[in-house]
């Protein structure tokens, strides 16, 4: 029952977060770190049952499924590789039963807090039913995920009625209180510009698997993303123009102006027209148009900066000026 419960659930986590772009075939393959992750893996199990005994009318069915960063595959194949491009480690799944109906909670260990918020953000949009579970939760019917501390966590009934929405919220929030360390957003989602932000609209990715899941730009690494870049994609809305904005941190400035350059030759391959600017740099700063749309790219020290799809040249320069 767990086992087919979670094989639609991955269906259609894999079918939200593609629902940016166009899927690419490249696969992510976990970090080996060396640790011995036993210890991971019996404090997911330990998070994953905590509920037992504590939420009236529903028993454990059984010890809580572990699975690891080769095992993962036989829990959730085809959604795997996503995983493992916010540095997946472990994670359990516990099924409780109240008759016939059963809620099924999931602990991923993701590392770290960049983790954790990274593979949760992706399901983040600004109508989401936001709940205060955790650091943040989203509430989707009776299915509900959260995240705080390094930890990734699923909580959902195939059952929709109104009873096993509060009994999931209820399971979430005793997850959610036995995680002790809370962690933070990570760093780089403060360098989005304020103005025209729409809220709770930030996606963190650091590898191109991430940013494919968020909006797909090329099958080919245009952005030399790998496990130093850390990014963030998020939903602005100037007037009636509404777009995407992204922001990139490299490890070095020669790293950053590699991928200005690689992702400017991107564009002038695509056929992109380079527009002039009165107030931009050319040196670091390019508008082009696309499509009748405008992308603009900015380089500054360490970091790439930019849009997509601006409607109105206008609006692009007056935006570009905010970075």
């Amino acid at each position: 029952m767990r086992i087919l419960s979670v094989a639609l659930v991955s269906l259609i986590l894999v079918i939200s977060f593609g629902c940016a772009g166009k899927q690419t075939l490249e696969i992510a393959t976990p970090v080996k770190s060396g640790v011995d992750i036993k210890p991971f893996i019996d404090e997911c199990a330990q998070l994953a049952t905590a509920g037992k005994g504590k939420i009236p009318g529903w028993k454990l069915a059984a010890p809580a499924d572990t699975y690891d960063e080769e095992s993962i595959f036989d829990y959730i194949d085809g959604a795997a590789e996503l995983y493992f491009a916010y540095n997946f480690r472990a994670v359990a799944a516990a099924e409780y039963q109240n008759g016939e109906t059963s809620i099924i909670v999931d602990v991923y260990d993701m590392t770290n807090p960049e983790g954790a918020f990274g593979i949760y953000s992706l399901n983040r949009y600004s109508a989401a039913n936001y709940v205060d579970i955790g650091n943040e939760g989203i509430m989707s019917g009776t299915n509900l995920d959260f995240w705080k501390g390094r930890y990734f966590c699923k909580v959902y009934s195939f059952d929709m009625s109104e009873k096993y929405q509060g009994d999931v919220v209820n399971f979430g929030d005793r997850l959610a209180s036995e995680i002790l360390e809370a962690g933070e957003e990570p760093a780089v989602l403060g360098l989005l510009p304020q103005n025209g932000l729409i809220p709770k609209s930030a996606r963190f990715f650091g590898r191109k698997l991430g940013l494919d899941n968020i909006r797909y730009v090329s099958e080919e690494n245009v952005f030399n993303l790998s496990e130093e870049t850390k990014g963030v994609v998020a939903e602005y809305q100037i007037g009636d123009s509404r777009f995407d904005t992204f922001v990139i941190v490299y490890p070095s400035p020669d790293k950053a102006f590699a991928a200005f350059e690689k992702y400017s030759n991107h564009l002038v391959g695509k056929n992109a027209q380079l527009l002039s600017a009165e107030t931009a740099n050319p040196e670091t700063q390019k508008i082009f148009e696309v499509d009748g749309k405008f992308t603009f790219i900015n380089l500054e020290e360490q970091r790439l900066t930019g849009f997509w799809d601006v409607e109105s040249q206008d609006i692009a320069e007056t935006f570009f000026k905010l970075f």
